[in-house]
């Protein structure tokens, strides 16, 4: 059994081919040139785990109301800048790792479009002070330490 999926400008059919003797079709209409949303890529492709990472979505039939969402938890600030092009911020996940994005916007009759894997939570990092920098925080509380007591 084979099934093949068909674009057209007023529907998209389903042809299910069982055997050279029989064949079935499922013909649902849309509205004229609306097909499902595939995704290319996602820039960045990775941010910390506390989410708020403004990432560009670049894809093929994105059209206004859209939702996206990181591993099945919706994106803020989805802005759909033309059928090529998202922008998004990230939700916070709570475990690290990659996850899928997936966008769906109320013309994509035919499901939404997955990017597996597209986006990689990491660990949030917090900056270290080089020693130099140490050096001069140390030398800092000195000055404010010895400040105190000559008063």
């Amino acid at each position: 059994m084979r099934t093949i999926r068909v674009g057209f400008l007023r529907g998209i059919a389903t042809l299910t081919l069982s055997s050279v003797v029989s064949a079935s079709a499922d013909i649902r209409p849309v509205a004229q040139g609306c097909f499902a949303p595939t995704i290319t890529s996602v820039a960045p492709t990775s941010g910390p785990t506390s989410g708020g990472t403004s990432v560009t979505i670049t894809g093929t039939n994105f059209f206004a109301p859209a939702t996206v969402t990181f591993g099945g938890v919706a994106a803020t600030n989805v802005v759909v800048v033309n059928a090529t092009t998202i922008t998004a911020n990230t939700p916070p996940s709570a475990t690290t790792g990659p996850v899928d994005v997936v966008v769906n916007t109320t013309c994509s009759f035919a499901g939404p479009g997955t990017l597996p894997n597209g986006f990689t939570y990491v660990a949030a990092t917090v900056p270290a002070l080089s020693p130099l920098g140490l050096a001069a925080l140390a030398a800092v509380l000195a000055m404010v330490a010895l400040i105190a007591i000559r008063r």
